[in-house]
């Protein structure tokens, strides 16, 4: 019993040495730690003030409710089997169509040809309303590569694929389900620039979907006047009336709106210059600090590791 307890005697006290190695160790390699930590902390501060400002605008849309449709008996069943929708509830909702023309390629790359987007990014002066801490630009300007504007076609096309998936991830389009209430926001770093791309998305997006949507009810109204025409009963007749009146309606309805199927409640506005979104600069000065310590302590027992080795060798 007694020699059990001196084991553990010892080796507990063979991990207070262990211990004790260990802080030595550290106190030893504090220049290393330290050096460490000032090249990371060092390279995190021009990263962080290189990085200008990102700003977001955001417009507020009430969608229309939409009237259901009557109850046409048998002839709901009629419609659809020839393929007709006769609406009421059955449409897209403002914002699943319009993250739907996000992304359509098509839709985008002719929103950025008619918009004039490719050119306003690809101007030189493009950035002279970025905002950066402190106000200070140098670190930037020094980083800041040079554009050409001599570009060919497969560089054109590439570089507008590219604008697109950028415009896609800067855009965010969310309807509230409480409310019902949809917010249309974009980010940029150019404050001025930002509103103008919401209004320019929901001008674009609403004439395309209302285009293509009165499209789809002209020829909904063919169809039942072709019907109506060929009617017998009275009941039948009346029935083809209720159900292209219906779509009249719908029609008046969907050229009434502002925008596709809402009205704004709240119009995209430019950002106050102190409202930024991005970047967390304070955030990631702190996480490179810590993970330079780590990685400072880290390279001392390293290289202590290899002196023992070489020392017992």
């Amino acid at each position: 019993m007694q020699s059990q307890n001196s084991t553990d005697i010892h080796y507990i006290e063979e991990d207070e040495i262990d211990l004790r190695e260990l802080f030595k160790t550290i106190v030893d390699g504090k220049k290393i730690i330290f050096i460490i930590t000032l090249i990371v902390v060092s390279l995190s501060l021009v990263y962080a003030l290189k990085l200008p400002n990102s700003y977001k605008a955001q417009a507020t849309l009430i969608p229309s409710d939409g009237d259901k449709a009557p109850n046409l008996g048998g002839l709901g069943g009629l419609a659809a089997m020839a393929g007709v929708s006769i609406g009421g509830g059955a449409s897209m909702t403002p914002d699943i169509a319009f993250n739907a023309l996000l992304n359509n390629y098509d839709f985008m790359k002719k929103f950025i040809a008619e918009n004039k987007i490719l050119e306003h990014y690809d101007d030189k002066d493009a950035d002279k309303n970025y905002v950066f801490a402190l106000g200070f630009r140098g670190i930037y300007d020094i980083f800041k590569s040079n554009k050409k504007n001599d570009k060919d076609s497969t560089d054109k096309a590439a570089e507008i694929y590219s604008l697109t998936k950028a415009i896609k991830s800067n855009f965010s389009i969310a309807s509230d389900k409480k409310t019902g209430l949809i917010t249309v926001a974009y980010s940029d770093n150019d404050r001025f620039y930002v509103a103008k791309m919401v209004d320019m998305f929901l001008v674009d997006a609403s004439a395309y979907l209302v285009k293509n949507n009165l499209h789809n009810i002209e020829r909904r109204l063919k169809y039942f006047e072709r019907e109506m025409a060929q009617a017998d009963g009275f009941e039948l007749r009346q029935s083809l009336s209720q159900i292209i009146s219906k779509i009249l309606q719908e029609k008046v309805m969907m050229k009434s709106k502002q925008f596709y199927q809402c009205d704004l409640l709240t119009p995209a506005q430019e950002p106050y210059i102190a409202n930024k979104t991005k970047p967390k600069r304070s955030l990631i000065i702190v996480v490179a600090f810590v993970t330079s310590i780590i990685l400072g302590i880290f390279l001392v027992f390293f290289l202590n590791f290899i002196r023992e080795e070489k020392e017992t060798v």
